[in-house]
């Protein structure tokens, strides 16, 4: 693909949608390194937060491109609703050990603080495992208000708290906090919002969507309404022009092979029309973005 066929394209919005959790937990068994980077797992989600860095660096890389990235984030939920335990807010080793066993645990932790550390991000030994609820209705509105900017503010506030400062992102004196340091809602508004059911109703659709999409695990990423992967994804994934030496750990749910890599660069083009895969690595599959209220 030359640098001549993107001159020409013309300049198109690319829609991103990536299904997050700020806390993940789930059933896996720890098979290798592999299965635990994409299977649900019952701790903090590690993989949102790197995926989220990942995500943005490959668009960094893009600007050469006529496109505008839409970038917005998406609930998910995985915290069995009922679990006492994670009332507890134990912390992210103790909940591990718990549900693992401690070999198991501090294998997937080296794992994360591994992967973290690739992706020149900041983690604590330990974190906080708590509902998201009221920082993913936050999310939301903070999409409805100001789109991907402010929303991308607030997630890196989030984010940063629950993995490199070791936070309760569910207390309710930082979310007021947060909300007024990036200009969502001053104090008392962001009290009596939280304190409401506003959003509530968005969240739990956006929510129930992904999962009649059969959305099992997260990061989820949609892009431009045709491509759908699951887990983290490398940098060299959404933009390299062959695939990379060594495979990432990540899993997708559409594998890609070299004509599938450089994503970004290819839907910079003119859209042309998609014909059947020939093979299981040959697919790119049309997934239409779920049909979502926003304000």
């Amino acid at each position: 693909m030359s640098d001549s066929a993107l001159s020409q394209g013309v300049q198109r919005v690319i829609k991103i949608i990536v299904i997050s959790d700020y806390v993940r937990p789930s059933h896996s068994l720890f098979l290798s390194i592999m299965s635990t980077l994409i299977t649900p797992s019952r701790q903090i989600c590690t993989f949102c937060y790197i995926g989220n860095k990942v995500l943005y660096d490959a668009i960094e890389a893009c600007r050469d491109l006529p496109v505008h990235f839409d970038v917005e984030f998406r609930p998910f939920a995985l915290l069995c609703p009922t679990s006492p335990h994670v009332d507890k807010k134990p912390s992210r080793r103790e909940y591990l050990i718990h549900k693992f066993g401690q070999h198991h645990a501090e294998a997937k932790l080296k794992v994360a603080h591994e992967m973290a550390q690739k992706a020149g991000l900041e983690m604590a030994e330990d974190g906080i495992i708590c509902r998201p609820n009221l920082a993913h209705r936050l999310a939301v509105k903070a999409y409805q208000v100001g789109g991907q900017d402010l929303q991308r503010e607030f997630n890196n506030i989030i984010f940063n708290a629950a993995f490199a400062e070791r936070k309760d992102i569910s207390d309710f004196d930082f979310l007021v906090e947060t909300a007024a340091q990036i200009g969502l809602m001053n104090r008392e508004k962001a009290s009596e919002f939280l304190r409401s059911t506003e959003c509530q109703d968005c969240v739990d659709k956006m929510i129930d969507a992904a999962k009649a999409n059969q959305v099992n695990g997260v990061p989820f990423i949609i892009i431009d309404g045709r491509w759908a992967m699951n887990g983290v994804q490398s940098k060299e994934c959404y933009i390299q022009a062959s695939p990379p030496s060594k495979p990432p750990l990540v899993y997708l749910l559409y594998r890609f092979s070299q004509r599938q890599s450089q994503i970004f660069r290819k839907l910079a083009l003119p859209p042309e029309p998609l014909t059947p895969p020939r093979s299981f690595n040959d697919r790119r599959v049309s997934i239409s973005s779920p049909a979502l209220p926003v304000q």
